[in-house]
């Protein structure tokens, strides 16, 4: 069996990068962890760190196991609260993830009736348009657009959406107006990197037939939210979730060239591990976005 103290332990060593810091955090010496990491490694029967004479450097192992241990010791907190209270209260903290301009707009005015509904909760924001690992990353649930890829992970949709195609009335009135969805090739449209990789390739479907068409402009960002406030600022023309800028095209700070068309669908997912007893602060977060989102 496995030693809690040491699996402690190794996810604080793993966090710090070194064995002194950790080993004084928990009240131990250097030598004790030490010992403690060589005989987590004899038990698991694997290397969990790469050593040198300043530094510790987890290994591909371990930091596969870091993941797995960083949700066992939460579950095992989780339970030893709830058999304290004699049930689960509605407090503690909840590491949210989400795309950053879906996070830094909507959704942070979205939860604020959630904050002062469940004041003992702790929400905190992980913004990133980059893929969120909730294995090795302590993240508990995560907004995902698009289908997913992992089929280790529950995801629950949230709501139906799409891409637009828009402008500010700025470019439009200095650049012209697109007669057509394959003159977007000769504007100046702002790219998205996803993945690295820039989504260049924009696809509408008009009565039934897909239409792709590849743009490139003279700016690029791998933050949505930097690419919707180009846009704002006239510099060109972006295919953006309709969640991202909704109040902009109600607003007429932004307009849809082609409002007829439908733009390529990204649903709205909420994403997170699989557990068998999830947090109640947990269900009750799933169960209000899924309210307020549908609204």
């Amino acid at each position: 069996m496995l030693n809690l103290a040491d699996i402690q332990l190794f996810i604080r060593v793993s966090e710090s990068g070194g064995i002194s810091g950790a080993a004084r955090a928990l009240g131990l010496t250097p030598a004790a962890a030490s010992a403690a990491i060589k005989r987590l490694e004899r038990q698991v029967a694997s290397q969990l760190f790469e050593r040198s004479t300043r530094s510790l450097r987890l290994t591909q192992a371990g930091e596969d196991f870091l993941g797995y241990c960083r949700q066992s010791v939460l579950a095992l907190e989780e339970g030893l609260a709830a058999l304290r209270d004699g049930r689960e209260e509605l407090s503690g903290e909840i590491h949210l993830g989400a795309p950053s301009d879906l996070g830094r707009d909507r959704l942070d005015r979205m939860l604020e009736p959630f904050r002062q509904r469940h004041p003992q909760i702790r929400l905190i924001m992980h913004l990133s348009d980059g893929i969120h690992d909730l294995y090795r990353n302590p993240i508990d649930l995560v907004l995902r657009y698009g289908l997913l890829r992992d089929s280790t992970l529950i995801a629950r949709k949230l709501c139906d959406n799409s891409r637009a195609v828009c402008a500010a009335p700025a470019y439009l009135a200095r650049a012209g107006r697109p007669a057509s969805f394959e003159d977007l090739a000769e504007h100046n449209c702002i790219c998205f990197y996803r993945n690295g990789e820039p989504y260049n390739r924009w696809r509408l479907f008009d009565q039934g037939q897909a239409r792709e068409v590849v743009v490139s402009g003279d700016r690029a960002a791998d933050d949505g939210a930097m690419v919707r406030q180009w846009a704002l600022q006239g510099c060109g023309i972006v295919y953006k979730s309709r969640l991202d800028i909704a109040d902009d095209l109600a607003s007429g700070r932004l307009i849809d060239l082609f409002p007829a068309a439908q733009g390529e669908p990204v649903p709205l997912f909420a994403v997170y591990p699989s557990r068998q007893y999830p947090p109640a602060r947990l269900q009750a977060l799933l169960e209000f976005l899924q309210g307020a989102f549908a609204a």
